[in-house]
């Protein structure tokens, strides 16, 4: 070890490893690698931009119970959410189940009989071509086969009967046959068949005009449509604490005004998102796959730092609808349109501006303010944003915002490239 050639040997490694361990730190602090994603458009009706309050609440309607004594089987006539006017049938009573499961075949064969009845007439099909049949029947088939598979087996009949009838039609226009006469008479004997041996013992009608709904859960008193408007957090939950149970003779219920509510409490924080006459969207996903539109038309709260009982009014009535009395709820409260990036993207920096006052003086003014790194050419630009709704995940920025409020030249812009990944940014800074 004390041989001068081993001793030049080690101070000669030692010096290498200096100066590379040197230029490399210069190289990091200059040419910086990064990772980038481009700044992407979202409307307001894209998912994801809109802000959610998720709430438990209560359906209101101007409910009237229909009461009535019966000693048979009831087979309802009207959809759960269907108009009916006054007197208007809602339900038949038979004497067994046979008889009311065989009106139901009944309904089944006059709308088989009523099909090919519009098949055989001449003309009917004069203007088809097998080309649009085909693709009708694939349509046809393919809308079965997706109500097949979400499970509604209740909705079955109405696709496959729309299949039923562009088959029969192909029929007709390839000439296969030349009407459906034979058909027509052998289910008319069933009908008639059926008919004349089943037993009506009655109908339930209407007491009003409204909306028609099959189920009764003894609620229908328990909240005063009339007054419902001023309801009170303490009121609401007081109400939903009722014991109550429907009538024995019940039937159904007429809801005799179009307008509905859905009423909730919801804090403090969450009471300031909602605004009186302002449009809101109501998701109910464990009733019913769509959403509905309503309006905020009471937040009633003691003080600002108190719950609020928010009560939304609802226009729009159906089947799934019909049935809601306390259900979870999502409630988009505003939706967004604007530059979407990552949370990741998102920094603080202290910028300074040059800015001319009323005498022509310039004056120099400096803050800190949010935005994002955007890359120009191989130089890092920092670009102030103005945020109009934040995630965990993302944020969605104003592409237009007031450029006196901007501290730097421009904000962030579509297609820009955003820098989501690296280390010691700064404005200017130069990257591979």
């Amino acid at each position: 070890m004390n041989s001068p050639l081993i001793r030049r040997l080690a101070a000669f490694c030692v010096a290498f490893l200096l100066l590379f361990y040197i230029g490399y730190q210069v190289y990091n602090a200059n040419y910086t690698s990064v990772k980038t994603e481009v700044a992407v458009y979202v409307q307001a009706d894209d998912p994801g931009t809109a802000e959610i309050v998720q709430a438990t609440g209560t359906a209101v309607r101007k409910e009237s119970v229909i009461q009535q004594q019966t000693n048979g089987v009831i087979t309802y006539v009207v959809e759960d959410g269907g108009k009916v006017s006054k007197g208007g049938t809602v339900a038949e009573l038979y004497a067994t189940e046979q008889d009311a499961a065989a009106q139901k075949q009944i309904e089944t064969l006059n709308l088989q009989i009523s099909q090919l009845q519009k098949l055989s007439s001449p003309g009917s099909t004069y203007a088809v071509d097998q080309d649009s049949l085909t693709k009708q029947i694939s349509q046809k088939l393919i809308a079965l086969l997706q109500t097949s598979a979400s499970g509604e087996y209740d909705s079955l009949d109405e696709p496959r009967e729309d299949l039923l009838y562009v088959l029969n039609e192909r029929q007709i226009v390839t000439n296969k046959v030349a009407n459906f006469n034979d058909r027509i008479a052998s289910l008319t004997q069933q009908r008639d068949a059926l008919t004349a041996n089943r037993q009506v013992l009655g109908t339930i009608t209407a007491p009003s005009a409204g909306t028609f709904i099959s189920e009764v859960d003894g609620y229908e008193s328990v909240f005063d449509y009339s007054s419902i408007l001023t309801i009170t957090p303490e009121q609401y939950q007081e109400k939903l604490q009722t014991q109550v149970s429907p009538p024995a003779d019940a039937v159904g219920k007429i809801c005799r005004e179009f307008k509905w509510y859905f009423v909730c409490v919801v804090s403090a924080e969450d009471a300031m998102k909602f605004i009186e006459g302002n449009a809101v969207s109501l998701s109910f996903p464990f009733a019913t796959s769509g959403s509905v539109t309503a309006v905020v038309r009471a937040v009633n709260q003691e003080s600002i730092e108190s719950q609020a009982a928010v009560v939304l009014e609802c226009s729009t009535m159906n089947e799934e609808l019909a049935r809601l009395r306390t259900e979870t709820c999502a409630v988009s409260v505003t939706e967004y349109s604007g530059i979407r990036v990552s949370q990741k993207a998102v920094h603080f920096a202290e910028v300074t501006r040059t800015v001319e006052n009323e005498d022509g003086e310039e004056t120099t003014e400096t803050r800190e303010v949010k935005g994002v790194y955007v890359m120009h050419g191989s130089e890092i630009v920092f670009r102030q944003i103005v945020p109009l709704y934040s995630t965990s995940t993302y944020v969605i920025c104003d592409p237009n915002p007031d450029p006196e409020e901007l501290m730097t030249s421009e904000t962030v812009q579509l297609y820009d490239e955003i820098v989501v990944e690296g280390t010691d940014l700064y404005d200017g800074k130069v990257v591979k």
